[in-house]
């Protein structure tokens, strides 16, 4: 456990019922404000109770907790009586909500006897955000020095000086679609694998000995294991990604010089400590925790997302109290699914009571955060309704419903001793399902035309690769065939603009690549054709289930080829 996670729970208990009671009695003031905007003695009597509270955090030395009453005790103190509007409505919610989350942080610290103080870093920035201050990025709470992370060697990429603010302009705008598509959480994976495409080449044509080539780096480190482990789209890595994009706008504007200047120290513990927190074991995470001197982590993007998700449900009061409402009202179920398999019609007697008794149960599993087992058991509802209305009950379905409550009853079990901190880790994804959903609102014939088109340019992709390493034509003697299948397939779907790119893609392949004598500058040129090829797969990848599709992207394709000497309106 690290250090600044210990809890000193001889200075909590000596102030902690004190602690809640303010906390509680400063919530009431506040109620009392906005029932009557106009009743100032309620507004300052909750500011003064806020002020106590922070003096006793203060006391105690709980940082997170007390930089948060800090952010709401200057919030607070921006509230007038008689304010109006949506901004005034939204403080007085948002700084209600922040006395909620309080006490529950502090439950928090009791149950797992740890203080995680980043859990609080979403509301503090609701606070600061209130205010128009900056918002503190995700690594606020975490300390260690930072050495110099040395990117690994690269081959670097020659760029002529006259074509290097042209070269910018696309790998930057490559970098822009990505990140637009990740800022709107559509097409994440793709999203990010361009952004990671971008920072590549800005790293090749750098080279590893620039001061700015570690910013490419941990960046491109970081959108890789932003996929691998799966980590959520929030609002602080938006940001972060945002801020990667102001930098290449500066290489961009001021030339290549700018690969000299130094990296943000911010946006390097930014993005070392995301890095750490993905919990992924790689040569590439291993180097970067060498180089930060943090051989391990106190917790993961994973367990944090539990536990932040834990502090907006219900207390560990009320889960454990529902716990018990809910082993009751499962162990009568069961009891009269014995009674009716003992009986010679496998009938329930009171069918109306036993359903309601079922629908009680799943509407308490909503209550506590477990959606995905609720909806399990509505599911089964539904056919326990209609054995009215057949001539009996089989063995078989009174043994699947017995089933079902049998695996309910050992998550609520789960649930009663896990309490606050891990009630969400029963939520069962939904991830499938909704790509079901999605999958069956694509006509089958053009799903299957997309999906050939994406396996011809995967297949593309690879022959480009294997053709790079040794500029053998054998690898890519058939890839304008297969480029102009996948036209075909864009035709099909009558997307011209991407058929026409492919069209130029096809001919650049056929009368340079293909070319006896390559061109000098091929390994130039094969680097800016990825990037169209790249583009492509990613328009394809865009499409939805109305064959809508990320028209952006086809610009970076489109002055890629440009820069070939394939323009498409040639």
């Amino acid at each position: 456990m690290n250090s600044m996670d210990a809890v000193n729970f001889q200075s909590l208990n000596m102030v902690r019922e004190e602690l809640v009671a303010t906390i509680e009695q400063s919530a009431r003031h506040l109620e009392n404000f906005v029932t009557a905007q106009d009743d100032g003695e309620s507004l300052q009597a909750c500011i003064d109770g806020i002020q106590q509270i922070v003096g006793i955090l203060r006391l105690i030395q709980f940082r997170g907790a007390c930089q948060l009453a800090e952010e709401l005790l200057a919030t607070a103190n921006d509230i007038v009586p008689g304010g109006t509007g949506k901004q005034y409505e939204r403080r007085l919610e948002v700084v209600s909500n922040v006395f909620f989350v309080m006490a529950r942080y502090l439950e928090y610290v009791q149950q797992t006897e740890r203080k995680v103080p980043v859990l609080l870093i979403p509301w503090i920035n609701s606070l600061r955000k209130l205010r128009g201050e900056p918002a503190y990025p995700e690594s606020h709470f975490f300390n260690f020095n930072i050495s110099t992370v040395v990117p690994p060697e690269v081959e670097k990429l020659s760029v002529d000086s006259a074509n290097f603010k042209s070269t910018l302009r696309r790998i930057r705008q490559m970098y822009q679609v990505g990140l637009l598509g990740y800022i709107r959480e559509r097409n994440t994976k793709n999203s990010i694998a361009l952004m990671r495409r971008a920072l590549i080449r800005l790293h090749k044509i750098a080279g590893s000995a620039k001061s700015l080539s570690s910013l490419w780096w941990l960046g491109n480190v970081a959108l890789e294991v932003f996929i691998s482990e799966k980590m959520e789209v929030i609002e602080s890595r938006k940001l972060l990604l945002g801020r990667i994009d102001r930098v290449i706008k500066q290489v961009q504007d001021v030339g290549e010089s700018a690969f000299d200047a130094a990296p943000p120290k911010s946006l390097i513990k930014e993005l070392v400590y995301l890095i750490m927190l993905s919990g992924a074991d790689t040569e590439k995470t291993k180097r970067v925790r060498q180089a930060s001197g943090v051989t391990s982590f106190p917790y993961t993007d994973k367990s944090l997302a539990s536990e932040r998700d834990g502090l907006n449900g219900p207390s560990a009061h009320t889960v454990s109290s529902l716990a018990k409402v809910l082993q009751s009202e499962i162990s009568n179920t069961k009891k009269v699914l014995e009674n009716a398999t003992q009986t010679a019609t496998q009938e329930i007697d009171d069918l109306a009571g036993f359903t309601q008794t079922l629908k009680n149960i799943a509407e308490i599993l909503a209550v506590v955060g477990l959606n995905s087992a609720s909806g399990t058991l509505k599911e089964e509802i539904k056919r326990v309704e209609k054995w009215g209305d057949d001539d009996g009950v089989t063995p078989a379905e009174l043994t699947q419903v017995a089933n079902t409550l049998l695996f309910i009853e050992s998550t609520v079990s789960s649930l009663d001793k896990a309490g606050l901190a891990d009630t969400q880790s029963f939520e069962i994804t939904q991830e499938a399902r909704n790509d079901a959903v999605a999958s069956s609102e694509l006509a089958i014939a053009q799903k299957i035309v997309v999906e050939e088109c994406e396996a011809g340019i995967s297949l593309t992709k690879r022959a480009l690769n294997s053709f790079s390493d040794s500029y053998d034509t054998g690898h890519i003697r058939n890839i304008a065939k297969t480029l102009n299948t996948v036209r075909g397939g864009m035709i099909m779907l009558k997307k011209d603009r991407a058929a026409n790119i492919l069209k130029k893609c096809s001919v650049f392949v056929e009368e340079v690549l293909l070319d006896k004598e390559p061109p000098a500058a091929i390994k130039e040129l094969l680097e800016t054709f990825a990037d169209v090829v790249i583009s492509i797969e990613y328009y394809l990848d865009s499409a939805t289930s109305t064959l809508q599709m990320d028209e952006n992207v086809l610009k970076i394709a489109e002055e890629g080829l440009e820069a070939l000497g394939h323009a498409v309106n040639e």
